[in-house]
């Protein structure tokens, strides 16, 4: 007899499932309302590239399956394969309990797809059921240190797991009790029937075990249903959204309009402040710590966890949840202040906020396309243009980018000091249009290390009889120090004046050694109205040797690693330029770390990290040692000037002087021209 064949039976389970919709309704309106406060941001531009990242990663599990974390991504993967299919049963059992074989269209027990459905839903329940019992003894034995450690986690995987074996016990107590199950055919239904069959159940006792266990399973899913808004688990929700909401856009941090007269908050103090991405962010934090693993900070024992700053925000925001929804249910908006933690310096400590490099590992590691770096920046804005509260460091930082258009407060009169002896066309020399402008940057003009990198690269640039010039003199910093820190005034002043100065000369392109000078000119210049076509000089060094205006003819004979730039990399795809000319190169033998390509270790010195003092054990040293240890390479070649200091600094540091160097890929490609680089 079906467990609501009485009306009885139909009564409760009625109600159990009223009270479930209700408190699953009730707790999503909470939810969604505080997602309705946030700030507004538009993530629903190009549906067709979002609805195939909902394909891709999002039903076929793309980045969960990261062969880096490979055994735990399968587990997750199957567990999730197995909900989609066992959805359609769960369709199935809610609605039998009103109408006695019930099923939709086409999953009937002699339509087309009854039959391979049942075959899969078996198959899967059996993988969910095993993928569970792997993660319960992962958590329980193995204890990876990434992973949060819960009784909310404990109590979910009990429920899947209960919802499996109840769901096997009950079509096969059915099966041996009236037959069959009225489905097509079930083999783990036949098994379990079997099994009963030989403990020698009689038919009174399969039809309790059927009925308790058809209503422990509704029990099970009306609970998890209901509670699934709570949880940490939240994500078995919000995660397709956050996949189909993902950030397409190029790599950029948020405009701040400081023009608009009704903005009311330069930066965020508020966890309401941010923009509702943020808030379904927070949301959709499955907690599985992979953006702690890739992160430097956390790495080199920073107080920073990517991972914990996702569970600290939502624990401050599900406590400050029934105050924000009180004060949206008051027309004048008026009422007693939040008596709670604040965010900045409360649930998310200053030093935390200080401590990020912006180099995006988290972000790249994250299944869910959790955005963290829009989220420290807003956080640091507030500190300094609200609080003007920032490391002490910072202070002679800004007086000389406003002062001097560098960070090291040098004369601007000194930019282009770097090109006495060398060939290199300053823009305001030449008549007419230039193919390319070299936006040569502060690390460029006044590092003396650096300095070799563009000497370099103008002896290549000759040699392969380019017309390009310099802006020189009437260049300044782009600004990327000062915003990546959160002084977007600062920033803006000195965007505003190179986008005023490169408007009014005549180029094709702009060329920049530095991915920071690449990704502020190519990604953010254009939220000021500055729209330019720029290239890195690893890409014009790769275009110029696959098109032979170059000949490297010098062999160097040395076994090298390359290190992949942060804001080369991950922040714009650039990976396998630098590569290509190493490849050209005679004689050289490249030798990957571990950690690279996407996966690559940062050096320590992005999101305004250059600038402040950092202790041990630091960023750049833990790189050097990966190179020196996991390679064998005398070499470490760099695409970035911020790299090469670090890099350097690091060899220094670690006492490897003598045993490895970093070089400019440019500098590389410049010896190997020989006589052809001294054009």
């Amino acid at each position: 007899m079906s467990p609501t064949a009485t009306i009885l039976g139909k009564a409760i389970f009625t109600f159990m499932l009223a009270v479930s919709l209700g408190a699953f309704a009730y707790f999503m309106y909470r939810r969604i309302k505080v997602l309705t406060l946030a700030r507004p941001l538009n993530r629903f531009d190009r549906p067709g590239e979002r609805l195939k990242g909902v394909l891709v990663y999002f039903l076929g599990q793309k980045r969960i399956l990261d062969p880096k974390h490979f055994g735990a991504g399968i587990m997750h993967a199957f567990i999730f394969w197995g909900f989609v299919a066992v959805s359609i049963n769960t369709i199935h059992l809610v609605g039998r309990a009103y109408f006695p074989g019930f099923h939709l269209p086409l999953f009937g027990p002699d339509d087309l797809l009854g039959a391979p459905y049942i075959f899969l839903r078996d198959v899967f329940e059996i993988l969910v059921l095993a993928m569970v019992l792997a993660a319960a003894f992962r958590r329980i034995f193995i204890k990876p240190e990434r992973i949060t450690l819960s009784w909310d986690a404990a109590l979910i995987l009990t429920l899947i797991g209960a919802l499996m074996v109840t769901d096997f016990i009950a079509n096969g107590a059915l099966m041996a009790g009236e037959g069959e199950t009225g489905e097509a055919y079930s083999f783990m239904a036949a098994f379990m029937s079997g099994l009963f069959s030989t403990m020698g159940f009689s038919q009174g006792a399969l039809a309790v075990l059927h009925q308790a266990a058809w209503w422990l399973h509704m029990a099970a899913l009306l609970f998890f249903l209901a509670y699934l808004p709570l949880s940490k688990h939240f994500h078995v929700i919000t995660s397709l959204f956050n996949v189909y909401h993902r950030n397409l856009k190029p790599s950029a941090l948020p405009h701040l309009n400081l023009e608009d007269e009704n903005l009311q908050n330069f930066g965020v103090s508020q966890i309401e402040q941010f923009d509702w991405k943020d808030i379904l962010d927070v949301y959709t934090c499955t907690e599985c710590g992979r953006c702690q693993d890739a992160c430097p900070a956390y790495a080199t024992q920073k107080p920073l966890s990517p991972k914990k700053v996702n569970e600290d925000m939502r624990e401050h925001l599900y406590g400050k949840t029934p105050w924000l929804l009180q004060m949206a249910g008051r027309s004048n908006g008026n009422g007693a202040p939040y008596g709670g933690p604040s965010l900045v310096g409360g649930a998310i400590q200053e030093d935390t906020i200080w401590s990020c490099t912006t180099c995006k590992a988290c972000e790249e590691a994250c299944p869910l396309f959790i955005d963290f770096i829009d989220r420290f920046v807003e956080m640091r804005r507030h500190l300094v243009l609200e609080e003007s509260r920032f490391p002490a460091e910072l202070t002679t930082i800004f007086k000389n980018l406003e002062n001097s258009g560098n960070p090291w407060g040098l004369s601007p009169e000194d930019r282009e000091r770097w090109t006495e002896g060398l060939r290199a066309p300053k823009i305001r020399e030449v008549d007419g249009e230039v193919e390319y402008l070299i936006f040569v940057g502060c690390a460029g003009a006044f590092d003396q290390r650096n300095q070799r990198t563009l000497k370099a690269l103008v002896k290549i640039l000759n040699a392969a009889g380019v017309n390009y010039a310099i802006l020189g003199k009437e260049e300044t910093c782009t600004g990327d120090p000062a915003r990546r820190v959160g002084n977007e005034y600062l920033y803006q002043m000195m965007a505003q004046q190179n986008i005023e100065t490169l408007n009014s000369k005549s180029f094709k392109k702009v060329i920049t050694s530095c991915p920071h000078c690449y990704n502020t000119i190519r990604n953010e210049y254009p939220q000021l109205g500055g729209n330019y076509e720029v290239v890195h000089h690893s890409e014009v060094i790769a275009e110029l040797v696959k098109s032979r205006k170059i000949q490297l003819k010098n062999s160097l004979d040395k076994t090298i690693t390359y290190h992949d730039s942060c804001y080369l990399g991950r922040h714009n795809g650039i990976y396998n330029a630098p590569r290509d000319i190493l490849a050209a190169i005679p004689g050289i033998k490249l030798e990957e770390m571990p950690r690279s390509r996407n996966k690559g270790f940062c050096c320590g010195a992005g999101g305004g990290r250059m600038w402040l003092d950092e202790a041990k054990p630091r960023v750049n040293q833990n790189r050097v040692n990966e190179a020196a240890e996991s390679t064998d390479a005398s070499l470490v070649a760099t695409a970035c000037p911020f790299c090469s200091t670090m890099i350097d600094d690091g060899i220094k540091e670690t006492g490897r002087e003598g045993k490895l160097e970093n070089r400019d890929i440019a500098e590389l490609v410049a010896e190997a021209l020989g006589a052809d680089a001294k054009v």
